[in-house]
């Protein structure tokens, strides 16, 4: 069985038009159906100012703002949710700003929106990444109530290389613990479009001369792989938080990686859901989000209520 699911996934990785890479212009695996053009909201009535560039961490760092967030509140909020939004860049690359649409969103839901920025690569190794996500978790949870925040309804969002980091920061829990937190101070995850949840059978079954974002970001070391994959650390009984796991249709392997992720939560009795928006692209996923009749944005902001009911 184990020989059929490999040679099951080598077959997707061979088939895949779309070049593993972290360059800009990496390919499609199938063509999306084109999206409508959409209209950009007018500003919520329930947005506040946003308060930009506030330090997580004093740790020096190569780029300015490596470790800061910005912060979108409720206007006259009390006790608001907070999601928490980590971007996508493969590792490499990415800021937290370009969210207007989507705070715009998370406001007039209710939520107060947090998009941080961590160090790159190769400034720092990807588990130092996790750290500093863990560390921006930790500032949010003992200052947010100053901006009219509940520290006890924290929510993690991620796209991409971010959606792998919040996934993984969900399930290990050697990260929030080094900050003094727990799996149980993170109320939900939000992951948007990757395929990084098991990186060693990723890795490790990749066709030749592809897939160099993986292997720079993470190398090939089959331990480390595993340590930095969040399918690795999903088990029964450590409290791990609901997740709401969406994929798009491009690469089949975010399909499939995505699909085993779900079934393992599944499996190990964690609430779960399972998003298919293979209508996207990987960028629209992300760049739609929080547009008026957007479907994924929708059933999000549906599930997080959800949560918040059964807390």
């Amino acid at each position: 069985m184990k020989r059929m699911t490999i040679l099951t996934l080598t077959v997707l990785l061979l088939t895949t038009s779309c070049r593993l890479s972290r360059g800009p212009s990496a390919g499609r695996a199938t063509q999306a159906p084109p999206t409508p053009a959409l209209t950009v909201p007018a500003p919520a009535s329930a947005s506040a100012a946003p308060v930009l560039n506030v330090r997580y961490s004093d740790e020096a760092t190569e780029r300015k703002n490596s470790l800061s967030l910005d912060i979108y509140p409720v206007a006259d909020a009390q006790s608001s949710p907070v999601m928490i939004f980590v971007h996508g860049g493969g590792w490499f690359r990415g800021d937290k700003s370009g969210v207007d649409v989507m705070a715009q969103a998370y406001n007039q839901n209710g939520f107060i929106l947090l998009s941080i920025n961590y160090r790159l690569i190769p400034e720092v190794r990807t588990n130092q990444q996790m750290q500093d996500v863990a560390r921006a978790v930790a500032w949010t949870k003992e200052n947010i109530s100053k901006y009219g925040g509940n520290p006890a309804r924290i929510f993690l969002m991620g796209h991409s290389a971010g959606a792998h980091l919040v996934s993984l920061l969900g399930t290990d829990e050697i990260y929030l613990k080094a900050e003094g937190l727990a799996l149980t101070d993170i109320k939900g995850i939000v992951s948007l479009d990757t395929q990084t949840y098991d990186l060693h059978t990723l890795v490790t079954n990749l066709p030749k001369g592809t897939g160099e974002v993986y292997t720079e970001a993470f190398g090939t070391d089959p331990e480390f792989l595993k340590k930095m994959s969040p399918l690795t650390h999903v088990k029964a009984g450590k409290k791990i938080p609901p997740f709401l796991i969406a994929y798009t249709g491009e690469k089949t392997t975010r399909v499939y990686f995505s699909n085993e992720f779900y079934k393992a939560l599944q499996e190990a009795g964690i609430p779960s859901t399972l998003l298919p928006a293979t209508e996207k692209t990987h960028g629209q996923i992300m760049s739609e989000f929080g547009m008026p009749n957007d479907r994924v944005s929708s059933i999000v902001f549906d599930w997080l209520r959800s949560v918040l009911q059964n807390l």
